[in-house]
């Protein structure tokens, strides 16, 4: 008797690994430390020496259609189009091109949306 497919579903949401920037993908389970540059910044580094950035930005809890439009834009001209939105409604742009940390800066700030929340400062 032959194998049935596996059927494809919309139900649920996608498998996670499918929505990982490719230097986290790449590196899974492989963090040997992390540590903040500056305020809202911090590089993640690997066993194989490769290294993660993170902008993190403030959101509020409820954002509209072109607050959103205007974060994935930042995230496809710096960060392959990635993007996170932590639990406490804060967005990360995770990239692996340390010169990308200052533009994203600059242009979170444009925005009106403050870079911070991590280590001893206050989240959202």
């Amino acid at each position: 008797m032959a194998a049935i497919p596996q059927r494809e579903t919309d139900i649920g949401p996608p498998h996670y690994e499918q929505m990982l920037p490719p230097i986290i993908k790449g590196n899974y389970g492989e963090w040997k430390y992390h540590e903040s540059i500056k305020p809202g910044v911090m590089v993640h580094v690997s066993e194989t020496g490769d290294k993660a950035f993170t902008v993190r930005g403030a959101s509020p809890r409820l954002v509209g259609t072109d607050f959103i439009r205007d974060l994935n834009a930042v995230a496809d001209k710096y960060c392959g189009g990635f993007i996170r939105f932590t639990s406490r409604n804060n967005v990360e742009f995770i990239f692996d091109n340390e010169s990308n940390i200052d533009p994203i800066i600059k242009e979170l700030n444009a925005m009106g949306v403050p870079v911070g929340g991590m280590n001893n400062s206050i989240s959202n």
